[in-house]
């Protein structure tokens, strides 16, 4: 080999070392991306020399290899430069002016030769290096650094063929050399530019993490295992001690407990052995000035001025911790009285009720204010708040350190005793403080209180059980006048079930059609002649069978489902007074007990006037029976109901008259047809005082051209006292039980027919007795 060849592979080395130190230096400088693409183009154009080395090497058949290692150097190597040069220059190389580039020099390449092969390439290499010179100083040439002068260097690169293209092979040695130096000189130009730039990147990020540690609000620590290497202000400000400043240089100086040094150097410990990569704790401190901080930390392993350390992240939770749990008292106690509420009542039950065992008990009491409502809405809310807060005053004064005291609610209160201790010590105490009078502005209050005791495990055996039992033995002593405590029992507990669940089955009753109606006839007192039915709800409950009237119309009563009730109840009416109409050509009227609910519904006389022209049949058909209670109660709004349902053609009949307030004056004011005289006030007879009650009705109802229907005649004697007192119609089992719609259809055409044949003969005897 020559020198010339030597030479070719020293350019190549030369190019290979500057191309990996350029990479070097962006692996290590991520942000430097032009030196990235710098070191890939000066690796491209180790294939340069390498294809003139070849070409002088090889033999004359091979002499296309050369050409083209020169194009696949040649060709990334200037796209490569190109794109570095434009991101030196804060620019990026789009795919278009890329391939704009790339064709350009690859059709420069392969122009037909003319001349020597050898030198063919230098000519069209000259040309490219020169346009791309151009370009570089125009994007470069407004920096200030030594990068200004990478354009004219390329040029001179270009230049630099021209010793092979005037003194051919003579001048490889001259061209090798120079283009050595240029190169060299290129790659150190950009070296430095990246050196540059990285120490630029890393003053800016030094710059950054001073701003954003100085005036973070969190603490930011740097250490070793015995000294602080960096505070920020906000860990100054949180422990109150000059910290960074030259006045404690080691974890040891800091006054104890300041820093819960012992756990930092525990984390800071495993965090440099590799234990672990990011270490959390929390902990409580002593700082200056005496205060107590809850702090939270976050570390982790750092490089700090080229030694291993511990970067701490430290933030104060005092003032969130305390709003949680000031959000916690606010979510777990009573607003008004500050005591516990029902979610600390079955939480602390639970945790009784957990660790109770056959030796310990734990009592409940629920405590519900009489009344309350009413006190509301005479003296108002505000003075009702008060009284509350006094009432729990009280309650807790009289407790003192027994029981826990717990508002559940409106007027109801909690006592738990986790102990089981003396019952009847809690009961006495209780009932102290119901029956203290009550101070609040305004004036003093007495009040009345139900209470309701359950013990765990004798009357539940869980914490939810344990409420239900003290619940249902509170709303079971409500039906004892004044204060009173009632012990739980198995029955209240599921009294209440019951009434829950018939209230349930009420509601689905209803939208089923469950109800129907019996009939009971109404038999004329002189003629023993069929008058008409009373309509009586009965209900058939699927799970359970017969309902009784009196308790499922009780409930409806309570939970407002009366007027429903009673509006598919007389529905039902009509339509079957339309159906016997239809079968038997007669007339028959039926009553139709009305609740207070629907009679005093505005609406209702238009509701029945609609019943009777859907149904077809006359007013006459219909009788209403209401109770005399509903008129006492609402007697100017009962009277104007009345009158319009009169207007209608419609008969009015008082039940049950003699239980209630019964007075002339009522009787005189309302539009009545008939007065039912109750079957208490028939039961007794024949006896001298109550045949006395019943004959001064019935002279009563005279003077006041009322009919008298006497309810309850199951005897021949009763019926017969009944109507020499001067009742005008019967009713009851001496005549019929309530009767099916078939049976009683059947029962009224054999009574037809009975009546038929004794109206030839006669007899009044027989006619009572039907």
């Amino acid at each position: 080999m020559t020198v010339t060849h030597y030479l070719y592979l020293i350019n190549a080395g030369v190019f290979s070392i500057m191309g990996s130190c350029l990479l070097l230096i962006w692996r290590r400088h991520r942000s430097q991306t032009f030196a990235r693409d710098m070191g890939l183009a000066t690796l491209c154009a180790v294939l340069l020399p390498m294809s003139y080395l070849l070409h002088l090497l090889l033999p004359t058949q091979l002499t296309l290899l050369p050409p083209l290692l020169a194009l696949l150097g040649a060709i990334p190597s200037l796209l490569f430069l190109a794109s570095g040069v434009l991101r030196l220059a804060g620019r990026k190389l789009s795919p278009l002016p890329a391939i704009t580039l790339a064709v350009l020099a690859i059709l420069t390449l392969m122009l037909p030769q003319s001349g020597h092969k050898l030198f063919y390439w230098p000519m069209a290499y000259m040309l490219v290096l020169c346009v791309m010179g151009a370009l570089v100083i125009r994007w470069l040439w407004r920096l200030e650094g030594l990068e200004r002068w990478v354009g004219p260097l390329l040029i001179l690169l270009g230049l630099n063929q021209l010793f092979l293209i005037i003194y051919a092979e003579q001048g490889l040695a001259a061209n090798i050399l120079w283009a050595t130096l240029i190169r060299t000189a290129i790659g150190a130009i950009f070296a430095l530019a990246a050196l540059e730039g990285a120490i630029r990147e890393s003053a800016r990020l030094a710059v950054r993490f001073q701003q954003m540690t100085e005036h973070t609000v969190q603490g930011v620590l740097v250490t070793d295992s015995e000294r602080i290497l960096y505070a920020n202000p906000a860990v100054r400000n949180l422990y109150g001690v000059p910290l960074g400043q030259g006045a404690y240089a080691s974890l040891r100086e800091l006054p104890a407990g300041l820093f819960c040094e012992q756990t930092m150097l525990r984390f800071h410990q495993m965090l440099q052995t590799g234990q672990q990569d990011v270490a959390h704790w929390e902990d409580r401190c002593e700082v200056a000035g005496g205060r107590t901080l809850e702090l939270r930390f976050e570390a982790w392993r750092v490089e700090w001025d080229g030694q291993l350390a511990t970067q701490i992240l430290i933030t104060d939770d005092s003032e969130r911790n305390a709003s949680a749990r000031a959000l916690l008292h606010q979510a777990s106690h009573d607003e008004l009285t500050g005591l516990p509420n029902r979610s600390v009542l079955m939480r602390h039950l639970r945790e009784y009720c957990y660790l109770a065992d056959g030796s310990m008990q734990c009592t409940l009491v629920v405590l519900n204010i009489d009344r309350f409502k009413l006190f509301n809405q005479s003296q108002g809310d505000l003075t009702g708040d008060q009284l509350l807060k006094a009432f729990a005053a009280a309650l807790a004064q009289a407790l003192g350190e027994t029981g826990e005291l717990m508002r559940l609610g409106g007027d109801e209160f909690a006592i738990i005793d986790p102990s089981g201790g003396d019952l009847r010590g809690i009961a006495e105490r209780l009932r102290t403080a119901c029956m203290q009078a009550l101070k609040v502005p305004g004036g003093e209050y007495f009040i009345d209180a139900s209470m309701g005791m359950a013990v765990f495990p004798t009357h539940a055996d869980s914490a939810e059980a344990l409420l239900r039992a003290a619940n249902a033995a509170m709303y079971q002593a409500k039906r004892t006048p004044g204060t009173s405590l009632a012990m739980a029992e198995q029955r209240f507990v599921q009294m209440s079930r019951d009434t829950l669940a018939t209230e349930q089955a009420l509601r689905k009753g209803i939208r089923n059609h469950e109800f129907y109606l019996e009939y009971q006839p109404k038999i004329d007192a002189a003629s023993g002649k069929l008058l008409g039915f009373e309509a009586l709800a009965r209900w058939f409950r699927p799970e359970v069978g017969q309902v009784s009237p009196v308790e499922f119309i009780a409930v409806a009563e309570r939970t407002g489902l009366i007027g429903e009730l009673g509006s598919s109840l007389l529905e039902q009416a009509c339509c079957q007074i339309a159906r016997w109409r239809s079968e038997l050509g007669a007339c028959v009227p039926v009553a139709v007990n009305v609740s207070p609910v629907q009679l005093l519904n505005p609406g209702f006389p238009q509701r029945v006037k609609a019943l009777l022209e859907h149904t077809g049949i006359p007013a006459e058909s219909l009788t209403l029976e209401i109770t005399e209670s509903a008129a006492v109660d609402n007697l100017e709004d009962t009277r104007q109901q009345l009158t319009v349902l009169e207007e209608l053609g419609i008969k009015v009949a008082m039940d049950d008259f003699g239980t209630g307030f019964s007075s002339l004056s009522m009787l005189r004011q309302l539009p009545l047809s008939t007065v039912k005289v109750d079957r208490g006030l028939i039961e007794p007879l024949p006896a001298p005082d109550a045949v006395a009650v019943v004959r001064a009705i019935c002279q009563l109802a005279a003077a006041l051209d009322l009919e008298v229907v006497a309810e309850g005649i199951e005897t021949l004697e009763q019926a017969i006292t009944a109507r020499d007192a001067g009742c005008h119609v019967f009713q009851g089992y001496f005549y019929a039980k309530p009767l099916a719609m078939a049976e009683a259809g059947a029962w009224m055409e054999r009574l037809y027919a009975e009546q038929a044949g004794a109206s030839s003969t006669g007899g009044s005897a027989a006619s009572v007795a039907g």
